[in-house]
C-alpha cells in the first residue's frame, strides 16, 4: 500500500497544529504536510476539518491542498472521506466561478477527485450532498472559456473517479454529464490545435459509462462527434480511446453499426488504419509497438463488427462498388497480416448474402481465397524457426480464408462453378491430413461439406481419398474440440449421400464409427443425417462383397446400443421423418443375422416399443412397420 498508515489524531503533532496561533507557523506546517503528501504519518483530519472553515482563504487553500495530497494514499483516503471535509469543498465549487478563485477551485477539484478514487464512502457523500450537480454546473460554466481548460480537465477527472465506482454512480453522468462532454468535444474540433489532455479526459468518461453499463446507447450526435475526433486527431492515445468507445457502442447496438456505415465511419477507420500502419513501419509514431498493436486490432475488430450488421452490410457493399468493399478486396493482397486477416473476415461477412457470393465468385474472389489458404497452409507445415510469422497468426489467416470459402460455397451456382473449376476440393482434401489446429480443421471440413452438397464429383473425390477420410475420422474422435468433432461426421454423412459408390468409406479407419456416433448427437438434423448415410451404406454394401467388414464395423461401433440410446432419450421429440428413416435403416440391417442378434442383446426392440407407445403422431402404417421390426428382433430370442 502506498504511504504509511496514519497515527491517531491524539498525537503530539495534532496538538501542535491545533495550538498554532501564528499564521506563518500554521502556513509552514500545512506546507510541510503537503510536501510529505501520502507519506505524512499523522492523522490530522480533525484539524483539517476546522481549518476548512477558516476565515483566512490562504489557510483554506492550503488545507484543501493538504487533503488532495493526503488522499493519494488509499488508507488515508478513508480517514479523510468525511462529510465535514467534503461538504466545505463542495460549497466552494458551488460558488460562482471567477478567475481570482482559480487556485482555490483547482485545489478543491484535485482534492475531490482524489477522495473519490476507489472510495465509495466519498462517492456516497458527494452523491448525498448534490455534488454531481455541482460539478456538472461548474463544468457547464467552463465550456465556453479556454482559460478554464485546466479546470475542465480536473472536473472531468473528479466525475470520472466518482463514476468508476459502478453503475449506480455512472447513471448520474448519463443524466447530467454527456451533453457537456459532447459540447467540449465539439468546441475542441473547431480549434486549430485541440487540447489533447482535455479530449482524452472526456473520452475516458465515456469509457467509464460504457464499462459500467455496456447496454447504454449514446445519442447519434455523441457517437458521430467521437468519430469526428478520430478523424481529426493525430494523437495515438486519443485514437485508441475513440476506437474503444465506438467499439463498445457497436458491440451492443446494431443501430450504431448502421450509423457508422451510413456516415462514412468505416471508410475513416480503414484510412486511419492504413496510415497508422504506414507511420509505424517508418518509425513516425510516438508510441511503442504494443500500443500500436492494440489500436490496430481494435480498429480491425471494429470494421468486422460493423459488417455483421444486417443494415450496415449492404451500405458498405453497395452492389460491389462500395469503397469499403473495394478496400477489403485490395487488402487481400496486403503483406500486413492484420489487414489481410480483416479483409478475409470482411469477405466472409459479405458472403452471408447469396447475391454477393455469386458476384464475388464471378470476380474471382473465390480463387483468391484459395490461393491465400494454400500459401499460409504450406507455411504452417514448415518448421517454426523457418517462417517469418507466428503459428497463431498462420492459423487465424487459414481459418478466416476457409470461413470465407465456406460462405461463398453456399449458393448452388457457386458449388457448380467450384466443382467445374476443379481446384477447391483437391486442394482442401490434400491439406486436411496435415492440419493441426482444430479451428482450421473445423472450417476446412465445413467448406468441404458445402462443396460436396449436390456435387457428386466432389463427393467421389472425398470418398476415394483415404488419407483425407482418416483425417476426418480423427477429428471426429477429438471430443475436446466440439466444432471439428461435430463437423467431421457431417462431412462423411453428406459425402455418402451425394455419391453412388460408397464402399470406399469403410476402408478408412474410424469413418463408420464417426457416423454411428452421430446417431446420438444433440440435434435431430445431425441424427437424421447419420441415419440416412448409414441406410444408404447398408443398402449398397450388404449386397456386396465387403458386407462382412461393414457388419463387423457396425458391431464394433455398437450400433444397437446407439440406436437404443437414440430412441430412449428422444422418445417424445424425434421428428416423424427421422423415425421413418430410422425404421428404414432397422429394416435393411435386420436382414443380417449378426446385426439382428446385436439388436436383441441391446434391447432395440424394447426401445422401439416405448417409442411407438409414447407417440400419438405416428401413422398407422408407421406403427405397423415398427411392430414388425420389433417382432423380427424378438423372434431371435430362442
Amino acid at each position: 500500500m502506498d504511504g504509511p498508515s496514519t497515527k491517531k489524531s491524539t498525537s503530539f503533532e495534532t496538538l501542535i497544529i491545533q495550538n498554532k496561533n501564528n499564521l506563518d507557523d500554521l502556513t509552514a506546517k500545512l506546507k510541510d504536510i503537503i510536501a510529505a503528501g501520502k507519506n505524512y504519518e499523522y492523522d490530522v483530519s480533525s484539524c483539517i476539518k476546522s481549518l476548512l472553515i477558516s476565515k483566512d482563504e490562504s489557510i483554506v487553500l492550503l488545507s484543501i491542498q493538504a487533503v488532495s495530497e493526503l488522499a493519494k494514499c488509499e488508507q488515508k483516503r478513508e480517514t479523510y472521506a468525511q462529510i465535514e471535509i467534503i461538504e466545505p469543498i463542495l460549497n466552494i465549487l458551488s460558488k460562482e466561478l471567477c478567475m481570482d478563485k482559480f487556485d482555490l477551485v483547482k485545489q478543491s477539484l484535485r482534492a475531490l477527485g482524489n477522495l473519490c478514487c476507489d472510495c465509495d464512502t466519498s462517492r456516497n457523500i458527494v452523491l448525498e450532498n448534490n455534488g454531481v450537480l455541482i460539478l456538472n454546473t461548474l463544468l457547464g460554466n467552463t465550456i465556453v472559456n479556454i482559460a478554464f481548460d485546466e479546470l475542465k480537465i480536473l472536473i472531468c477527472k473528479a466525475l470520472m473517479n466518482f463514476a468508476i465506482g459502478g453503475k449506480e454512480f455512472s447513471n448520474y453522468l448519463e443524466k447530467f454529464t454527456i451533453e457537456h462532454v459532447k459540447k467540449i468535444l465539439l468546441s475542441e474540433l473547431i480549434k486549430e490545435d485541440m487540447n489533447d489532455d482535455l479530449i482524452s479526459t472526456v473520452l475516458l468518461i465515456l469509457s467509464v459509462i460504457n464499462d459500467n453499463e455496456p447496454e447504454f446507447l449514446f445519442a447519434d450526435e455523441v457517437n458521430l462527434t467521437v468519430l469526428n475526433v478520430l478523424k481529426e486527431t493525430t494523437n495515438v492515445d486519443i485514437s485508441e480511446l475513440a476506437l474503444e468507445h465506438l467499439h463498445s457502442q457497436v458491440r451492443e447496438h446494431d443501430s450504431v453499426k448502421t450509423l457508422l456505415a451510413r456516415e462514412g465511419g468505416v471508410q475513416l477507420v480503414c484510412s486511419r488504419l492504413e496510415q497508422l500502419i504506414q507511420r509505424h513501419e517508418v518509425g513516425d509514431l510516438n508510441a511503442d509497438g504494443s500500443q500500436v498493436e492494440v489500436i490496430v486490432k481494435q480498429a480491425c475488430y471494429l470494421i468486422i463488427l460493423i459488417l455483421t450488421g444486417d443494415e450496415a452490410m449492404p451500405i458498405l457493399y453497395k452492389d460491389g462498388v462500395g469503397e469499403v468493399y473495394l478496400t477489403m478486396v485490395k487488402w487481400l493482397d496486403s503483406p500486413n497480416h492484420h489487414l489481410l486477416g480483416t479483409a478475409l473476415l470482411a469477405i466472409g461477412n459479405f458472403a452471408r448474402q447469396d447475391e454477393y457470393c455469386i458476384q464475388m465468385m464471378t470476380d474471382k474472389i473465390f480463387d483468391k481465397l484459395l490461393d491465400i489458404f494454400e500459401v499460409y497452409h504450406i507455411l504452417s507445415t514448415k518448421e517454426k524457426d523457418t517462417i517469418p510469422i507466428d503459428k497463431s497468426t498462420l492459423n487465424q489467416i487459414q481459418h478466416a480464408a476457409l470461413s470465407a470459402v465456406r460462405n461463398l460455397s453456399v449458393p448452388v451456382v457457386n458449388k457448380r462453378l467450384a466443382s467445374a473449376q476443379g481446384k477447391a476440393a483437391p486442394l482442401l482434401l490434400k491439406a486436411l491430413p496435415s492440419v493441426e489446429d482444430h479451428h482450421v480443421a473445423y472450417k476446412l471440413m465445413a467448406a468441404l461439406r458445402m462443396l460436396v452438397d449436390g456435387q457428386e464429383s466432389v463427393a467421389r473425390l472425398t470418398i476415394s481419398d483415404r488419407a483425407a477420410l482418416e483425417a476426418i475420422a480423427r477429428w471426429g474422435g477429438a471430443g475436446q474440440h466440439a466444432g471439428a468433432a461435430g463437423e467431421a461426421p457431417r462431412l462423411l454423412a453428406w459425402s455418402v449421400r451425394h455419391v453412388n459408390a460408397r464402399a470406399g468409406l469403410i476402408q478408412a479407419k474410424g469413418c463408420l464409427q464417426n457416423i454411428v456416433d452421430m446417431l446420438i448427437a444433440p440435434h435431430s438434423v445431425m441424427q437424421n443425417e447419420a441415419i440416412l448415410a448409414l441406410t444408404l451404406l447398408a443398402i449398397e454394401i450388404l449386397n456386396e462383397d465387403p458386407r462382412e467388414a461393414f457388419v463387423d464395423q457396425l458391431l464394433a461401433a455398437e450400433i444397437g446400443k446407439h440406436i437404443s440410446v437414440l430412441m430412449e432419450t428422444n422418445c417424445a421429440k424425434i421428428p416423424v421423418e427421422v423415425a421413418e428413416n430410422l425404421l428404414a435403416f432397422l429394416d435393411v440391417t435386420s436382414k443380417s443375422p449378426k446385426i439382428l442378434t446385436d439388436y436383441r442383446l441391446t434391447k432395440v426392440n424394447n426401445a422401439l416399443e416405448k417409442l411407438v407407445e409414447a407417440r400419438n403422431d405416428f401413422s398407422g402404417e408407421l406403427k405397423l412397420c415398427a411392430n414388425e421390426i420389433v417382432r423380427k428382433i424378438a423372434e431371435r430370442e430362442d
